[in-house]
């Protein structure tokens, strides 16, 4: 019986995708702007859409490669950033984004438009009916949230500036 190596055996080990790869997952990390999901394939699970997530989560959410996601950041082609003044310093030095922000940039990246209020508003007809679905009541529902989002952490000045923001849209 012969048995046949095809190739050298490396690929297997450098492989995220090979089951036998430490903590491997079987799903392909995305690597072209094309190849991005649909806004409506994305599950937010415990996300609502005010949420700031940073970095580490979004290449996670989207399944992203994470060298990638930093040349379309440094590009210019990825979506808003919150700015950095508002948050703790963090190791790694993460940025941070709010779910409806990279919701609007996937929809745009399919050439589809996005309103991100209106998006906010039927979150919250449809989670707390329709007396809720306010921007009064997006903002004080994100204040409920507090400063400390899971890894996010919000400077004071800079929770306030969040929370204003949410008004603007």
């Amino acid at each position: 019986m012969r048995h046949e190596t095809v190739g050298s055996g490396r690929e297997a080990a450098f492989d995220r995708t090979s089951p036998t790869h430490a903590g491997a997952t079987n799903k392909k990390l995305t690597t072209t702007l094309s190849d991005l999901p649909h806004p409506s394939e994305i599950a937010l699970g415990e996300h609502r859409p005010w949420s700031v997530i940073p970095t580490s989560s979004v290449v996670a959410l989207l399944s992203v490669d994470r060298g990638n996601w930093g040349t379309w950041r440094c590009r210019g082609i990825g979506p808003a950033e919150l700015p950095v003044s508002w948050f703790k310093p963090a190791s790694g030095q993460p940025c941070y984004y709010r779910i409806s922000d990279i919701l609007s940039w996937l929809a745009s990246r399919h050439g589809e438009l996005f309103d991100s209020r209106a998006y906010m508003l039927d979150f919250m007809r449809t989670n707390l009916g329709s007396n809720f679905a306010t921007s009064e009541w997006v903002r004080r529902m994100a204040e409920r949230d507090g400063p400390v989002q899971g890894s996010v952490r919000f400077t004071p000045a800079g929770f306030k500036a969040y929370l204003a923001s949410l008004l603007a849209i």
